[in-house]
């Protein structure tokens, strides 16, 4: 019994997938982005809800730039050298998002730090991503890498790049 025959040839067709035998016997099933998630449980519309709305966990809720550091010139300059990998050989933020804050060739995707609206995040959504990295993306956390005061100080260097376009 072929696959396109078979109790899942039946299910697949009863969403309207198309199905088709190839020449050698096999099955071959097409199915859109949308009826591959729906096969695992998902649509479309939750996993961009889910991406559009990340939920900041408890314990980064409350996380709040420290008073000053914004416009202090020491811990500016701390944070461009781990923005730029020279504080830390794990931690070069610049390989991705651009020694500007424009996305590099690697960095394809991540967030461009010059548009304005990466300015409206708050610090906490900030200072989570930084910790912890992004899901479904390339940017890993640095909570292992950077202690908390590090990882203020970088947040602080790129709100200076932030809104710059």
């Amino acid at each position: 019994m072929t696959f396109a025959g078979g109790w899942m040839g039946r299910i697949l067709q009863s969403m309207g997938v198309s199905l088709a035998v190839g020449s050698l016997g096999m099955s071959v099933v097409f199915l859109s982005p949308g009826d591959a998630l729906s096969l695992f449980g998902f649509s479309e519309d939750e996993k961009k809800h889910e991406e559009s709305t990340p939920v900041i966990p408890p314990e980064y809720q409350d996380k709040q730039m420290p008073n000053g550091w914004l416009t202090d010139s020491n811990v500016l300059a701390a944070g461009k050298t781990i923005y730029e990998g020279t504080a830390n050989a794990d931690v070069n933020c610049a390989e991705c998002h651009g020694i500007d804050g424009k996305p590099t060739r690697k960095g394809k995707g991540a967030p461009d730090l010059s548009d304005p609206q990466e300015a409206q995040k708050s610090d906490a959504m900030w200072f989570w991503e930084i910790s912890e990295g992004k899901r479904r993306t390339k940017m890993q956390g640095h909570a292992k890498h950077l202690t908390e005061e590090q990882r203020w100080q970088v947040l602080a260097y790129m709100r200076t790049l932030m809104g710059k376009k």
